[in-house]
C-alpha cells in the first residue's frame, strides 16, 4: 500500500513521469489483497480500513481522481466472550446499551472512559499534534491549555482504563484496539488508544466494495491510467547503491533498472540488510534498524462452505475468554482459544457465489513456535509441518463450531496460512503482520542513502491507513525534490513512448 500510494501521488501529479512499481506476486496490495479459490472469495489479510470515509487518505486520493465505493462495517465487532454476547456498534449509545445489558454496574465507568477518549482526541487536534509535526510550542500548549491530554500524555492504555474504574471484564471489548497493533494494554500509549476508541465511535470502520482485492486492483488501475508502469512477478534482488546514493535496482533475473529515486515498501530488515547491505550504512544506524523488534504474526484459516447460511452471524466477531492473547502468544507461541471470524459477504453480498460462501478464522501465533511449526531452521514444508497444520485446522473448526453450529458438515474447502506462509508470500520477517512493532522508534522515510526512501509499515506503523499515509507522504516529498531539480535546471526524465522503465 505504501509504494502504491507513493506511485499514485507521483503519477497523478505529474503524468509524464516515468515510474515503475515492482510486485513480487501476481496480485497487488501485500496484506491488503484477496484471492479466489474454487469460486470462494477470501481477503488475504486486512479486514477493513479504519476511519476511511472522511479520513485524510481518502480525501487526498479523491484530489488525485480516485474514489472506490466503501461500506460501513457495523457493528465494528461482536463478542462471544465469557458467556456474554456484546456488539460494539459505531453508535456509542447503542454500544452502551449492550454494556448495560451485560454489565449493568459498568455503564457509568465506560461512558466516562469514552468521553475522556473523545476529549484526548479533541485536544490532540486542537493543539495541532494530529498528523502534524511536534514542536516545542505545541508541547507548551499541551502543558498549559490541555489538562486532559497533559494528564495522559505519559500513561498507557491500562492506566487510562484503571483511572476510570473500568472493570477487567470490560477489557475484553477494548482489547480489540490492542490486537489492531499486536500489543499488550501496557504497551499501547493512552493517547494512541484514545484516538482509536474515539474514532471507532465517531467515524467507524469501512470495507471496500468487492473486497480488498478489488480495492488494491482499482488503485493499480488508477496508477497505470496516469502513466505508471506496474510489473507483477518482479522480485528485486538488490538496490543498487553507488557512492551512498541509490541509482536503481537489480531483479533476480539479472534485469537492471536505473532510477533517479528508489522507494522500498519491502520488509524493513530485508531492505537494509539484504537489498542494500550493511557496508553502505553507518554501524549505528544499521544496528538500530536491525535491533527493531518485529510485530506479532498469526494464522488465517480460509473456509469455504456449501449450503450453509452465514447471514445469521455478524460479519466480524470474536470468540474468546480472556484478554491475555498477546502475552499468551509471546510465552506459549500459539493461541487458538481466542480467535476472530470474518465473513466478508455479510458486508458485501456480491461476494457470495450462489449457495457457496466463505469465512476466515484468524488468530495470533509465533513464527518460532514448535521449532518453526515443525519446519526446522530453514522453514522447509516438511511432512510434520503439514500434519501439524491439519491438526490445528481441525481444532479451529471445533472452536468456531461453538458459535456456528453444524458448520463442519458443510465445509468443502479449508486452507491454513501460518507465519511461514506470510514470510514466504509477503517477505515479511518472521511473518510479521504489522512490520516493525509499533511501540518503538521507527526510522524516518528518508534513509542515510541519498535518493532511497521507505514507505509502508516500515515507517508509518501498523494498519492500512498508516501504510497509505506513509506512501502519500513519501510521494509528496519526492515531488518537492523534482520541483527543486526543475528550478535548478536539472534534467529529469519523462515518459517515452518506447520505454517503460525509469532512466
Amino acid at each position: 500500500m505504501g509504494g502504491l500510494h507513493a506511485g499514485i501521488t507521483l503519477q497523478s501529479s505529474k503524468p509524464r513521469l516515468k515510474t515503475i512499481i515492482l510486485e513480487k506476486n501476481n496480485y497487488p496490495g501485500g496484506y491488503v489483497s484477496g484471492f479466489r479459490n474454487n469460486g470462494f472469495y477470501f481477503d488475504a489479510g486486512a479486514e477493513g480500513i479504519f476511519e476511511y470515509e472522511s479520513g485524510n487518505n481518502r480525501l487526498k486520493l479523491m484530489e488525485y481522481g480516485f474514489d472506490h465505493p466503501i461500506i460501513r462495517v457495523d457493528p465494528t465487532e461482536t463478542y462471544y466472550v465469557n458467556g456474554k454476547h456484546v456488539k460494539m456498534y459505531k453508535d456509542f449509545s447503542k454500544f452502551l446499551k449492550e454494556i448495560e445489558a451485560a454489565h449493568p454496574d459498568q455503564v457509568n465507568n465506560v461512558n466516562c472512559f469514552v468521553k475522556t477518549c473523545d476529549q484526548i482526541r479533541q485536544d490532540i487536534v486542537d493543539c495541532g499534534l494530529y498528523d502534524e509535526k511536534i514542536t516545542f510550542g505545541k508541547l507548551l500548549k499541551v502543558i498549559f491549555k490541555y489538562p486532559t491530554l497533559r494528564k495522559y500524555a505519559m500513561k498507557n492504555f491500562k492506566d487510562l482504563l484503571q483511572d476510570h474504574n473500568v472493570d477487567e471484564s470490560i477489557y475484553e471489548y477494548f482489547n480489540l484496539f490492542c490486537l489492531w497493533l499486536g500489543l499488550k494494554f501496557e504497551e499501547v500509549s493512552a493517547t494512541v488508544a484514545a484516538v482509536m476508541i474515539s474514532g471507532v465511535f465517531k467515524y467507524g470502520n469501512f470495507y471496500p466494495e468487492g473486497g480488498m482485492d478489488a480495492f488494491a486492483r482499482a488503485l493499480v488501475q488508477h496508477y497505470v491510467s496516469n502513466g505508471g508502469t506496474f510489473e507483477y512477478k518482479s522480485t528485486v534482488k538488490r538496490i543498487i547503491v553507488k557512492r551512498r546514493k541509490a541509482v536503481g535496482v537489480e531483479l533476480i533475473d539479472g534485469t537492471i533498472l536505473k532510477a533517479k529515486y528508489v522507494i522500498s515498501n519491502a520488509d524493513l530488515h530485508r531492505t537494509i540488510s539484504d537489498y542494500v547491505g550493511k557496508k553502505h550504512f553507518r554501524k549505528r544506524f544499521f544496528n538500530r534498524v536491525m535491533n527493531l523488534r518485529n510485530s506479532i504474526s498469526g494464522f488465517l484459516l480460509f473456509v469455504g462452505v456449501d449450503d450453509y447460511d452465514l447471514t445469521k452471524y455478524p460479519s466480524h466477531f470474536i470468540i474468546g475468554n480472556n484478554t491475555n492473547i498477546v502475552p499468551d502468544v509471546r510465552t506459549k507461541g500459539l493461541n487458538i482459544e481466542n480467535i476472530g471470524v470474518r465473513i466478508a459477504s455479510n458486508i458485501d453480498p456480491k461476494l457470495r457465489n450462489g449457495n457457496r460462501n466463505s469465512f476466515v478464522v484468524l488468530g495470533f501465533a509465533d513464527y518460532k513456535w514448535n521449532n518453526n511449526w515443525k519446519s526446522g531452521h530453514h522453514g522447509k514444508r516438511t511432512k510434520e509441518y503439514r500434519i501439524l497444520k491439519k491438526e490445528i485446522t481441525e481444532k479451529l473448526i471445533s472452536r468456531v463450531e461453538t458459535i456456528m453450529k453444524g458448520v463442519s458438515k458443510h465445509i468443502v474447502l479449508k486452507r491454513l496460512s501460518t507465519p511461514l506462509t506470510f514470510d514466504s508470500y509477503n517477505l515479511s520477517s518472521e511473518g510479521s503482520w504489522y512490520g516493525p512493532e509499533y511501540n518503538q522508534k521507527l526510522p524516518n522515510f528518508k534513509t542515510p542513502i541519498r535518493n532511497l526512501f521507505l514507505a509502508g509499515s516500515n515507517v508509518g506503523g501498523a494498519g492500512v491507513n498508516a501504510a497509505m499515509s506513509s506512501g502519500l507522504k513519501t510521494g509528496e516529498f519526492i515531488l518537492k525534490l523534482i520541483k527543486r531539480d526543475f528550478l535548478k535546471g536539472r534534467f529529469y526524465p519523462v515518459a517515452s513512448a518506447k520505454s517503460k522503465t525509469p532512466q
